[in-house]
């Protein structure tokens, strides 16, 4: 790796109090590195998600983004079907009345979204999805009755809706009749979530300057689970006061106070609280214990759970033919499994209750905790006790659990820190210490799928990328900084394209600009930076064309106004 030789300050200017400095870094290597840093007031930083205006843009762009990675995989003639999950999802049984939504393995799934998407994949996969003339159809044998049910009423919706489509490649026609041979039921079936593009953002919205922030599910081992869609964030983001989404992975976040003033620290699901609040208008909250990623009368369990002590990453939780578990995500419980082997989202988490931590009241049926109209009740141990009446009646909020962090208005977590106290944190074990497991290739040549990112340089002084990273300066005023590198797939120029930036180096760079608390969000392809409405760069995505740049859409951003 290349050293620094000199930094080339092309510009710096003020515009309506956003100062941005905009320069080059050239590595003896014969490389280079333009950046960007924008430093702003502490009270201008609004954090908020964002969505595509309009579907069809979308729809193509990723598409397209999965047709190539397929044919990086070496796939000779892939085929993409691609269906719009549901921004307001719904509970299935009001969906989809009268067809079964329990799975082969006995998850009975309560969301519209993942049902569709377990639906999909298993018609794939046994070889029963059709494409003929423009019309999506599912060719069962007659024998299986409630597959044929619940394919008719979801595809019936989907094409109603114009929900479910089909890419072949750039300029390819559709073909009359596809029996999709071939097509991969978890790369090549995508379900796409809310995420839209930065430029559509600024025109519409005139921010004086917006930037990317957080990671987001984007590689088809992002979104294994059925209850995961290509786009959705994760990890803790706080809005108004609000968690919208808990702190799933031990990780630093940034974070904003009642006094206006930014910090960064680590928060995981010990810093939280759950609080379920029955539907009933007499229904009082009620406050949840439970333990992290160990066994206990009420467990929540993240895809790191089995890291710490077996070193690898499970993605189930633990069998035990006694324990009721439940998927959430975000604020939304999805379904429900007795007996353990329950799969974990990679943004999402597993509740896990003992039997003895439900009430004695409740009943079995159909192999799952039924409660009454009460929804909620307190069983023997005061623990708080769950059944499908709760989940579906109920509302899942999170409260801190801490009081040095009651009052937070805005939070954005990613990682790793890059700056403490005007010195870089970053070490050998730095990913690792905040939950950082990327995909790993096992003895028998098979893939461990890791956790989000699945896809992450595991290093922090060795791989350059683009780089995005967020500070605090000394006067508690905020600045972000960006090092541009391509994702050129192997055919990079170094004479055409700015190399980007190890973790360290993006450290560097942020004392550089005066930064003396550092963050790291989330970079390559995502790296994105408007200022006054005009892009301060080129977007790093080739799509395996070199010189040919594609901006990738994101679904949350920093806004200074």
């Amino acid at each position: 790796m290349g050293t620094k030789n000199y930094t080339d300050l092309k510009h710096d200017i003020t515009v309506a109090g956003i100062d941005k400095v905009q320069g080059r870094r050239r590595w003896s290597d014969g490389g280079f590195t333009d950046f960007v840093c924008l430093h702003f007031d502490h009270n201008r930083l609004t954090l908020r998600d964002i969505d595509q205006r309009h579907p069809e843009p979308k729809i193509h762009s990723l598409a397209h983004l999965r047709y190539v990675k397929a044919l990086g995989y070496g796939r000779e003639r892939p085929r993409i079907v691609l269906w719009q999950r549901l921004y307001e999802d719904r509970p299935a049984h009001i969906l989809f009345p009268g067809i079964s939504n329990e799975s082969d393995d006995g998850e009975v799934i309560y969301s519209s979204n993942s049902l569709i998407t377990y639906t999909l994949r298993q018609l794939l996969a046994r070889g029963w999805l059709r494409f003929q003339a423009g019309v999506w159809q599912a060719d069962i044998p007659a024998a299986q009755t409630s597959w044929r049910q619940r394919a008719s009423s979801i595809l019936d919706f989907l094409q109603s809706h114009n929900r479910l489509h089909l890419y072949a490649g750039p300029g390819q026609p559709l073909p009359e009749h596809d029996d999709l041979a071939g097509v991969h039921p978890l790369q090549d079936l995508i379900p796409l979530d809310r995420l839209g593009y930065v430029r559509e953002y600024v025109w519409y919205e005139s921010p004086l300057a917006v930037f990317n922030t957080t990671y987001f599910l984007l590689e088809h081992n992002d979104f294994i689970s059925h209850h995961s869609g290509l786009g959705q964030p994760y990890n803790m983001f706080v809005s108004d006061g609000v968690i919208q989404r808990p702190p799933l992975y031990r990780r630093s976040a940034l974070y904003q106070l009642e006094d206006g003033s930014w910090d960064i620290g680590m928060f995981g699901l010990e810093d939280i609280e759950l609080v379920f609040t029955p539907g009933a208008p007499a229904g009082q909250p009620l406050i949840l214990p439970f333990v992290v990623d160990q066994p206990g009368p009420v467990t929540l369990y993240s895809r790191r759970w089995a890291i710490a002590g077996q070193n690898q990453v499970i993605g189930f939780t633990p069998a035990d033919a006694a324990r009721h578990e439940f998927t959430i995500v975000d604020r939304q419980v999805l379904s429900y499994k007795r007996g353990g082997g329950l799969e974990i989202p990679q943004n999402g988490m597993i509740l896990s209750f003992a039997h003895e931590a439900l009430t004695a009241h409740g009943q079995a049926a159909h192999g799952q905790a039924a409660l009454g109209q009460a929804a909620l009740g307190q069983a023997a141990h005061g623990q708080a006790a769950l059944g499908q009446a709760a989940l579906e009646t109920g509302r899942l909020s999170y409260r801190w659990r801490h009081d040095q962090h009651q009052g937070i208005r805005q939070a954005i977590q990613t990682g790793p820190r890059l700056l403490k106290n005007g010195e870089s944190v970053l070490g050998d074990s730095s990913l690792a210490e905040e939950s950082f497991w990327v995909d790993r290739n096992a003895a028998d040549g098979s893939i461990q799928v890791g956790v989000v990112p699945s896809e992450y340089p595991d290093d922090v002084d060795k791989t350059r990328a683009g780089r995005v990273g967020i500070g605090i300066d000394g006067n508690g005023q905020l600045l972000v900084a960006i090092m541009m590198g391509a994702e050129t797939w192997g055919i990079k120029h170094p004479e055409l394209d700015s190399a980007g930036a190890t973790l360290v180096e993006l450290a560097d760079l942020m004392l550089e600009m005066g930064a003396v608390q550092a963050l790291n969000l989330d970079g390559g392809g995502s790296s994105h930076m408007f200022y006054i409405g005009g892009a301060t760069f080129v977007p790093g995505n080739r799509l395996g064309l070199q010189t040919v740049h594609y901006e990738r859409m994101i679904p949350s951003v920093g806004v200074v106004a």
